[in-house]
């Protein structure tokens, strides 16, 4: 069995944060978001393949030597910008044939953290003998309608239908963005590619979408759910990487400088960082940042920002910033 690990997006939600760092590489507790995926599945698989993109190449390549990750190699999609981006799906079909993949594959997005074990996903799957996804259990009809949904039998667990954020959910089951394929049914992706060709729907919403393939593909094969309660977080907005760092550390994790200050709950000040009289709460300083006589509320603070007599909440402050 391979992996895959998607990580060819440029995050432009979390800009200016991410605009010249690859989400997946953005620092979860002690290390970065992806080395929990890769930690995670490096005993379950045989190789695992980064997809990123070629602006943060480099960046991948260093975290496999950091890591020492030898299973671990990057592969870059052919894009330099958001608007050359293939698409999730597109990403795949384009990886498929440049590696001649030809194995059972586990698809991940490399931006997700999550509290399952991925071996118990595995296993599920391969008793299936049948393409799976992950779904969580958001437990509440009100908030299933922010999410794909996927609508299953209970006896079975197989998928009978897929809904991208339905006005009336049949279930509280999202799907994430954790799949698997047999080798089997690996050409349903090409297969796919080739039925909405014929469609009015354009390319770069079918090649970005993978609600749409579970919606198309479990009408072709049997696919199957296998649902999780507990955490799971798509570090894609300020409030989902401040929950996911919460959920990773017991306590702050105070590496830089402070003097003077009232530290709340899960704050992160990075080495290098100096932060005097100030308040912070549920904030992440990055390093070799300078905040005095401020208050910082749910905010994410770059790299060599300074900021002095100011009250921010809800804030993404970038790289060499001065306020």
């Amino acid at each position: 069995m391979k992996a895959i690990i998607l990580a060819g997006g440029h995050a432009t939600r979390l800009w200016p944060i991410t605009k010249n760092r690859a989400k997946p590489l953005l620092p979860l507790g002690n290390k970065p978001i992806i080395d929990y995926i890769v930690e995670d599945i490096n005993d379950e698989v045989d190789e695992i393949i980064i997809s990123t993109n070629e602006k943060f190449g480099e960046d991948f390549e260093d975290y496999v030597e950091e890591y020492d990750r030898e299973k671990a190699k990057v592969v870059i999609e052919n894009q330099k910008t958001e608007e050359d981006k293939p698409g999730t799906i597109g990403a795949i079909i384009s990886l498929i044939e440049q590696e001649n993949l030809d194995d059972d594959l586990l698809i991940i997005g490399g931006d997700n953290y999550y509290s399952f074990e991925i071996s118990e996903f595995i296993d599920f799957a391969e008793k299936k003998d049948a393409p799976a996804n992950v779904v969580y259990d958001v437990m509440d009809k009100e908030a299933a309608k922010q999410f794909g949904i996927v609508d299953v039998d209970l006896r079975s667990n197989q998928i009978k239908d897929f809904m991208e954020k339905p006005e009336k959910p049949p279930s509280t089951l999202a799907s994430t963005a954790c799949y698997y394929f047999d080798k089997d049914n690996i050409s349903l992706f090409k297969e796919y590619e080739e039925h909405f060709k014929e469609t009015d729907i354009p390319k770069e919403q079918y090649l970005d979408e993978p609600g749409r393939l579970i919606e198309w593909a479990h009408q072709e094969t049997k696919m199957y759910a296998y649902s999780f309660t507990g955490n799971w977080f798509d570090v894609g907005t300020i409030k989902g990487y401040l929950e996911a760092v919460s959920s990773v550390t017991d306590d702050n994790i105070i590496e830089g400088e402070t003097n003077g200050c009232d530290i709340g709950e899960n704050v992160v000040i990075m080495e290098g960082a100096k932060v005097e009289r100030s308040s912070v709460e549920n904030t992440i300083i990055f390093s070799n940042a300078e905040v005095r006589n401020s208050e910082l509320r749910n905010s994410l603070i770059d790299k060599n920002v300074q900021i002095e007599d100011t009250n921010l909440n809800d804030a993404i402050i970038g790289e060499h910033s001065s306020l």
